[in-house]
């Protein structure tokens, strides 16, 4: 066994009820040193002919005194009376430890009075076995007990872009979960990685390329994404040295940022998203381009489309606007068939599929009251007398900055919310089943995923985000989802998330189906996070990570946005971020 120089701070021990297992085990700590839930530590024990090291994180901290009961604590001081006792209590605190990694690997615990001591930022991320990783991608800093750290929180790619598992999820209370700025936070990191990858390697097909995609579904707060945030030029300091601990240099906005927002009724221009140098686009569709896209269907975001009458009736409709040809799916003309949806409400009663009597006139009429609502509350979002709108199409390769899709102007409509996620989506199917570019990643932020795959629902738009989860990692197509209860989303979009970010969670959620795998330490640490704290859970750890997250450089509503987001202006700091850092 190897001498460590390291002052111990306790020392095994295993008395009756707090045994050593191969999973935890417990030590004493001196009278003169501090133990803190969430540090990491490490000890070694000879067992049998062989030396094991034990590294494990400290779950939770006891402090036990020499007497038997309070009644014995409080005779000490007679009650209160004004006495102190000559001698002092000299009780003992004591900690336990969930074991991350033993090395060599062995299934047994360590043994008594073995030294403890706080683990090295090495030995921190060997327990959570950074070093055995190809694709590391560092997120924030290892928290180590209240306010010190043991070196990087690093995640692994191949658990998040599909290699070995895919997405992320999290999960948070509103403001203080800090959902939306984490994720931003990882997508823009995994924009730096593919840019060092980029620059490393020019030529290598294979090579890291995001294509990334944002849906803004509060406010307009994404909008602004390419600006500087305000409260972070304001305390650049201090926030900067968390960055540089993470190995960036010179944090910057995001750059090339597309922003999309709904067209608005009867005009040509966006929804006004606050922003008045014409970087916002809109997007809208015509009759036509829902059909040649493939999306009927999803106007109807209902789980009535899978009773067999009424989605018996949609297909029948679907099929009868379609032409199918061999650049694809046309929207027919001629033979009476409506060429915008406005005629299509105006003709529904006279269409071949209505008047064929095989659909009851109920279901006949509830189909049309579907269709007439999606389309009157529509907007500008749906076309009603243009033959062509503005759809969103999304380009098959790699960008230097995500596309902003905004949801809160369509926040009255849910339905209409639902079919443009559900467009996006079925667009990323099609594009990564037909045309697949190498190495690359479309990356999709949606937060509220409980509106968009409620929990025990089999509508059309939640099937396309279960197909998502369950199907396309290994296409490239990629969901960082984030809601505040995934005990409301829909399972298979949860359960097929390799990696999972909890921030600050409601106790009640806490304590939900979806959450068993959390031991007792965890959910009470994910019940009192900051809102900079995320406690991160990826297949290869044997415990969650607890992990500070950086303040981001980039602003996160417009009041906190400064100057107009000059690309130039961005770019150099982008530049220089990734020169400093490659």
């Amino acid at each position: 066994m190897t001498e460590d120089i390291r002052e111990p701070i306790g020392r095994v021990s295993a008395p009756p009820d707090q045994e050593s297992t191969t999973g935890e085990f417990y030590f004493w700590v001196h009278r003169d040193k501090t133990v803190e839930r969430t540090q990491i530590v490490k000890t070694q024990s000879t067992i049998g002919p062989r030396s094991v090291t034990f590294i494990a994180v400290v779950q939770e901290v006891y402090r036990r005194s020499r007497q038997k009961d309070v009644s014995e604590e409080s005779d000490r001081y007679d009650g209160g009376r004004g006495s102190h006792p000559p001698f002092d209590s000299e009780g003992v605190t004591y900690a336990k430890a969930s074991v991350l990694r033993t090395d060599p690997v062995a299934y047994t615990p360590p043994t008594e009075e073995c030294e403890v001591y706080l683990a090295s930022a090495k030995e921190a991320s060997q327990g959570y076995g950074v070093d055995r990783v190809e694709n590391p991608l560092d997120v924030g800093l290892l928290k180590n007990g209240g306010t010190d750290y043991a070196g990087k929180a690093t995640l692994d790619l191949d658990y998040l872009l599909g290699e070995n598992g895919g997405h992320m999820n999290v999960n948070g209370i509103a403001g203080l979960g800090a959902k939306s700025s984490f994720l931003l936070h990882v997508l823009w990191m995994l924009l730096r990685e593919a840019e060092r990858q980029k620059r490393s390697s020019p030529s290598d097909k294979n090579r890291l390329q995001i294509a990334p995609i944002v849906f803004n579904v509060k406010n307009y707060d994404l909008f602004f994404i390419d600006m500087l945030n305000k409260k972070y030029r304001d305390k650049e300091a201090e926030y900067l040295d968390d960055w540089k601990k993470l190995g960036v240099e010179k944090p910057s906005p995001f750059r090339e940022v597309k922003f999309l927002a709904p067209q608005e009724k009867d005009k040509t221009t966006p929804a006004n998203v606050g922003r008045a140098d014409g970087a916002v686009k809109p997007y809208s569709w015509s009759l036509s381009q829902v059909i040649e896209q493939g999306l009927f269907k999803f106007l109807f975001a209902d789980d009535a489309v899978y009773e067999p009458n009424f989605g018996g009736l949609v297909d029948e409709l679907a099929e009868f606007l379609t032409n199918d040809t061999p650049s694809g799916p046309k929207l027919k003309i001629g033979d009476g068939v409506p060429q915008t949806f406005q005629e299509l409400l105006k003709d529904f009663k006279e269409l071949s599929p209505i008047n064929s009597k095989d659909y009851a006139k109920a279901t006949q009429g509830k189909v049309y009251r579907h269709l007439k609502f999606i389309l009157r509350q529509g907007g500008g979002v749906l076309r009603l007398n243009d033959n062509l709108g503005h759809p969103i199409v999304l380009t098959n390769g790699e960008q230097a900055g995500p596309t902003v899709i905004d949801l809160f102007g369509l926040r009255m409509t849910p339905g209409l919310q639902r079919f443009v996620v559900a467009a996006v989506f079925h667009q990323l199917v099609r594009l990564r089943s037909e045309d697949p570019t190498p190495g690359l990643r479309f990356v999709v932020m949606l937060d509220e995923l409980n509106r968009f795959a409620p929990r025990n629902s089999s509508d059309p738009i939640t099937q396309i985000i279960e197909t998502v989860a369950s199907e396309m990692r290994s296409q490239g197509v990629i969901l960082l989802g984030a809601q505040q209860q995934a005990s409301l989303v829909a399972q298979r979009v949860i359960a097929n998330c390799a990696i999972k970010a909890i921030g600050r969670s409601d106790t009640l959620e806490l304590g939900s189906e979806v959450w068993k795998a959390l031991d007792r330490s965890a959910r009470s640490t994910a019940a009192q996070l900051q809102a900079d704290e995320k406690l991160l859970v990826q297949p290869n750890f044997r415990e969650p990570m607890l992990a500070k997250i950086p303040f981001p450089p980039f602003a996160l509503k417009k009041e906190h946005a400064i100057g107009t987001g000059e690309v130039a202006e961005t770019k150099v700091a982008w530049e220089e971020s990734v020169e400093a850092a490659f």
